[in-house]
């Protein structure tokens, strides 16, 4: 993940935002952005989810982020075929909203590996 500075990163996340909203025809936001992604990783196509089936899958977005920059470890698939994730110690000293900024640079960087942008 390349350093920028505050002003590039909210440039850059606003512009994820924009994409994405124009894309999905929605006022896109972060735990959005995260609810598509865990589609994307689980491989599921769109249809209706229920509440914890969301919840999940953001979480599934969530800790593939965290895996790519090298936060937690993904150790194995669980009998529902979830992703199983290992915090680190590194994790757990992280405070919660620079976790946050972690993972939206982490979809900055994602969304551009995939062109999308």
């Amino acid at each position: 993940m390349a350093d920028m500075t505050t002003e590039e990163f909210e440039k850059e996340w606003d512009q994820l935002i924009l994409k994405f909203s124009k894309h999905f025809k929605v006022e896109a936001e972060y735990e959005f952005i995260l609810f598509m992604l865990g589609i994307q990783e689980m491989g599921w196509g769109f249809r209706e989810f229920t509440k914890t089936e969301k919840m999940d899958l953001i979480n599934v977005a969530r800790c593939r982020i965290l895996v790519r920059q090298g936060v937690i470890k993904e150790t194995g698939i669980d009998s529902e075929g979830f992703p199983i994730f290992e915090s680190t110690a590194k994790l757990k000293s992280m405070m919660p909203s620079y976790q946050n900024q972690l993972i939206k640079k982490g979809l900055i960087d994602y969304f551009k590996d995939l062109e999308f942008a």
